[in-house]
């Protein structure tokens, strides 16, 4: 592009050039025009004189105008030659300068160099170099600012990496586990420089606690709700005893005891919302049960208890601290069990002992557990979890797993050759002892009257399938309910039994056996003798 003085040095030069051709011409115009005055007339002389000054002028200063015109075009095309020219080889270097110079500046000063270290050599072209020095300043601006991010973002990466891995964890455990105050746990952990990391923590640790808080005073008014469910239970219990004490007749009496077992049914409910809720269950025992007790016991709290068959090749008893929780972790197995098997079927309880401990077997005829859903309730039945943190709305896995945690016990799952599901519950050995010496036979209703009466059971267990069988009169003339062999089934036991031709119906005979077997009193034999096993109620009375 030319510049200003360029412009001026080519008119001027236009100029000059024009001004001596028009000289010229012009002197060669009035030698014209005076040679032609001469040669006319006088007449004609002015006439001539007049037209052809005008005309030389006019001749002479056209031919002035052509040749100043010429001579600038001639200037431009020089110029525009030379330009295209420049043009060129501008080009070139251009080209030269992007395949080869210009990327190793850049990556040189992407390395680190400075930007004077890399424009050291010499430039051979002004213009070229300033664009190479704009490139290189350009670049290493870039560069210092995509370090100091690139150190924000490593800085930020790092706080945040801390703030996952170790104080998330620490703010978590010290205000759900040691239920410290957000604004005490915020003060012993270092706060992040950050700002908004910072502003984030203070609004988790605060969300957290507020949580927390609102958690536990839940979990406190569901566990006093369920104590007070419990004491209820008790009381409505302890009058339905009375009242069955009071009537003697079939229909009310068979009334009662279905009553007493929905109430005993509520009060397992109680009792697991209790445990759940960071409670305790209503029942405690100071001496050993025997574990057909137990397992009795566990029975008598489900609904379908009449479908539960019973094998035990086992004589030992389970220590009294942990008796409850192994009769409320083996009825909800059972409950379990006959929930998800069909109303026909039964559901079969094995119990045998081993050197580890004793291994009691739960199985049903259900359709079985998918992959998924078993180690489902594997993660349940190991974890302790409460009420704030179930999976779902079901209770039972989760209560045996809060028990099994409690005591020790391990709970496992796989496929029965029934078809269904098989849950084996190891009792540890450390839970197991023998039966007492020093009560009758080792009764469950010495042991049970040595409880203290407020942490008494919620209800008596309730009537087994042979409760409406008519007991055999025995020697002493009294009524007992049906024995059977050690190791039978109960239903068996129940149809042998049944075998003789049916004799009339005697009130008082269906009276003692409806009673007995309320009242959880089953005669069985084995070891040195006969004796009883009484539930709860006979503590309770």
């Amino acid at each position: 592009m030319a510049t200003p003085a360029g412009r001026a040095r080519l008119e001027r030069a236009a100029l000059e050039r024009a001004f001596w051709i028009w000289t010229f011409a012009a002197i060669v115009v009035v030698g014209a025009w005076l040679g032609a005055l001469l040669a006319v007339d006088g007449r004609s002389r002015a006439l001539v004189a007049v037209g052809g000054g005008v005309a030389a002028l006019a001749i002479s200063l056209a031919i002035g105008a052509a040749a100043y015109f010429a001579e600038c075009a001639r200037g431009f095309r020089d110029r525009l030659a030379r330009m295209e020219g420049e043009g060129d080889r501008l080009e070139r270097r251009l080209q030269e300068l992007l395949d080869g110079p210009l990327p190793a500046l850049i990556g040189r000063l992407h390395d680190g160099a400075a930007p004077d270290e890399t424009l050291a050599g010499p430039q051979r072209d002004h213009v070229l170099g300033r664009l190479v020095h704009m490139v290189a300043d350009g670049v290493a601006t870039s560069e210092r600012g995509a370090a100091q991010a690139r150190a924000e973002l490593a800085s930020l990466e790092e706080q945040v990496a801390r703030l996952a891995d170790s104080t998330l964890p620490l703010l978590i455990e010290r205000i759900r586990g040691d239920r410290a105050s957000a604004a005490s746990v915020l003060a012993e952990i270092p706060a992040p420089s950050h700002a908004a990391l910072d502003r984030l923590l203070r609004e988790l640790a605060d969300g957290l606690g507020t949580g927390e808080r609102t958690r536990a005073a839940a979990m406190a008014a569901c566990a006093s709700a369920a104590a007070r469910i419990q004491a209820q239970t008790t009381r409505m219990l302890a009058q339905l005893r009375e009242l069955e004490d009071q009537y003697s007749e079939d229909e009310v009496f068979g009334d009662l005891l279905d009553l007493d077992h929905h109430v005993s049914q509520m009060g397992r409910l109680a009792d697991s919302i209790a445990l759940l809720s960071g409670g305790r269950s209503g029942r405690r025992w100071t001496k050993p049960i025997v574990m057909e007790s137990v397992i009795r016991g566990a029975m008598g709290r489900i609904a379908s208890y009449q479908r539960v068959q019973y094998h035990s090749t086992t004589t030992v008893a389970v220590a009294g601290f942990a008796a409850e929780g192994v009769m409320h972790a083996l009825g909800e197995l059972m409950d379990n069990a006959a929930n998800f098997s069909p109303h026909g079927t039964a559901v079969h309880v094995y119990a045998e002992e081993e050197d580890a401990g004793v291994v009691v077997t739960i199985e049903d005829s259900g359709l079985g557990m998918r992959q998924r859903e078993r180690e489902r309730a594997e993660r349940l039945v190991s974890e302790a979890a409460d009420l704030s943190s179930l999976p779902g709305t079901r209770l039972g896995l989760a209560v045996v797993g809060r028990l099994a945690g409690k005591h020790g016990l391990k709970v496992s799952f796989r496929p029965s050759s029934r078809g269904g599901v098989g849950v084996v519950v190891l009792i540890p050995r450390q839970l197991i002892t023998q039966p007492l010496d020093t009560a009758p036979a080792g009764t469950l209703a010495e042991s049970l009257r040595s409880a203290p009466r407020e942490d008494s059971s919620h209800a008596r267990e309730p009537a087994m399938a042979t409760a409406g069988a008519p007991s055999q009169g025995g020697s002493d003339g009294k009524l007992h309910l049906p024995k059977r062999r050690r190791g039978a089934t109960l239903s068996g036991t129940v149809q042998e039994q049944a075998a003789p031709a049916p004799r009339p119906r005697d009130p008082g005979a269906r009276f003692a056996a409806f009673r007995e077997s309320a009242s959880g009193r089953h005669r069985t034999t084995g070891g040195s003798g006969e004796h009883d096993t009484t539930s709860t109620q006979e503590h309770d009375q």
